[in-house]
């Protein structure tokens, strides 16, 4: 019995453990949101994504609804009739009714559309490329909210890891101050000196404050975009993956004006309108439809009173002959549409162009910006090093050392900037010329 109850008890901490272990794990994955998690979870929830998936949906049964002129309606029908008077005839005193008093029917009624001369064929053309324009479409709302989380992500990095930066300055400062107020109280720094030190010291705590503010503001975009809470107690780790661009800036257009969604639409929009002619064009055409009826009726002799079945079969030719000049207009009206397309797929090559250019410049600038910086880094901080020690030494002024400092902080600031300007250009890069980034 003791035995038994030492493993039930075993059993029973082993569970609280696993317990306290899955709430602990639970709460560090929850606590960490790395770059592509924040825009999965963009994509799975955000409204516009929603939307386009709505307007794909709804361009696809436009799609079934034109193919259904191809295929047969089945309608039922049942009637009823009283007629009074009707006609008789009286023969030799006797009256024959010619038609019934009540009259019923009961049927199916059958039709089926043989052929259209192209009119349906153009329409079901039309949408099934309104249904790629809607996809595209989707595809490029998803674009845009995958570079929006993208920039939101490293830009809430950035204020993160500047406010680290300063906060380190900032207690370099205090140190500081406190010793020049020693050496101002011991006459070997002047008054200057310390009013001096106080206001660089004040001149970064008011720095923080306004890093911090742009800290929450990013952290409310952040959340809105991924749909989680974001704030101090969430990792988000980056890294700057991204090499030297090798392309030159003529392949990035020539790629981009192929692969662009941007020009699949224009290009698309284009073969809309031709479709959209063709239908006008044909919309006035002949259509020839074939047509079944089967039922029960009353109203034959010589019962007229009694339901008979009956059936009937045809065909029918429609034939426009007089339209009162409305095609040549809708003709005209169709070709305005194809111009205004042609015109568009050229504005958007032009478009394009210059903004691949800017984001391959604004790349190619950022690299060697980045290159820069690391080696101004470098020298600021190592003259940062020295000038603490000669200022201990009493070689340097006060001055000297907070301007010294200011600029080793600077440069890792600028530096930490450039790189995460690097990698918002990367993806605004791949974006322009057509390259998906979720």
């Amino acid at each position: 019995m003791k035995q038994k109850k030492r493993i039930y008890h075993r059993l029973v901490l082993l569970s609280l453990l696993l317990s306290i272990y899955g709430n602990v794990y639970t709460q560090q994955s929850a606590d960490t949101l790395n770059l592509n998690e924040a825009i999965n979870r963009t994509l799975a929830t955000y409204p516009t994504v929603q939307q386009a998936q709505e307007a794909v949906n709804t361009a696809r049964l436009q799609t079934k609804l034109v193919e259904s002129a191809y295929l047969p309606s089945l309608s039922g029908v049942a009637s009823y009739l009283f007629m009074n008077p009707i006609s008789k005839l009286t023969l030799d005193e006797r009256t024959i009714h010619i038609q019934s008093n009540h009259n019923a029917q009961l049927g199916l009624s059958l039709n089926q559309l043989i052929w259209d001369f192209g009119k349906t064929k153009s329409s079901i053309e039309s949408a099934r490329i309104k249904e790629e324009v809607a996809l595209l479409q989707q595809q490029q709302v998803m674009q845009s909210l995958t570079l929006q989380t993208i920039s939101s992500y490293y830009m809430t990095a950035y204020a993160r890891k500047s406010i680290d930066i300063k906060e380190r300055q900032l207690i370099d400062y205090e140190r500081l101050l406190a010793q020049t107020e020693v050496k101002r109280n011991s006459g070997s720094a002047t008054n200057f000196d310390y009013l001096n030190t106080n206001a660089e010291y004040n001149g970064v705590k008011t720095a923080i404050i306004a890093l911090k503010t742009a800290k929450e503001k990013q952290y409310v975009t952040l959340s809105l975009l991924a749909d989680t809470l974001i704030n101090d107690e969430t990792l988000l780790p980056i890294s700057f993956p991204h090499m030297q661009e090798k392309r030159t800036l003529k392949e990035l257009i020539d790629f981009a004006l192929l692969n662009r969604i941007e020009m699949q639409l224009v290009y698309k929009n284009h073969a809309i309108a031709i479709r959209d002619l063709e239908t006008t064009v044909r919309s006035y055409n002949p259509t020839l439809s074939a047509g079944a009826s089967a039922g029960f009726k009353n109203g034959y002799e010589p019962t007229l009173g009694e339901m008979r079945f009956n059936y009937s079969i045809g065909a029918t030719l429609h034939i426009p002959i007089y339209e009162s000049g409305r095609r040549n207009k809708q003709k005209a009206i169709g070709k305005v549409e194809i111009e205004r397309a042609l015109t568009a797929i050229e504005s958007a090559k032009k478009e394009i162009t210059t903004q691949v250019a800017d984001s391959y410049l604004s790349l190619v600038s950022a690299w060697a910006k980045v290159d820069q910086l690391k080696i101004q880094q470098d020298v600021a901080s190592q003259a940062y090093e020295q000038a603490k020690t000669n200022y201990s030494a009493g070689a340097i002024t006060n001055l000297e050392l907070i301007t010294s400092g200011t600029n080793a902080i600077n440069s890792s600031l600028l530096l930490l900037q450039e790189q995460i300007n690097y990698q918002i250009y990367y993806y605004q890069l791949l974006l322009n010329i057509g390259e998906i980034i979720y």
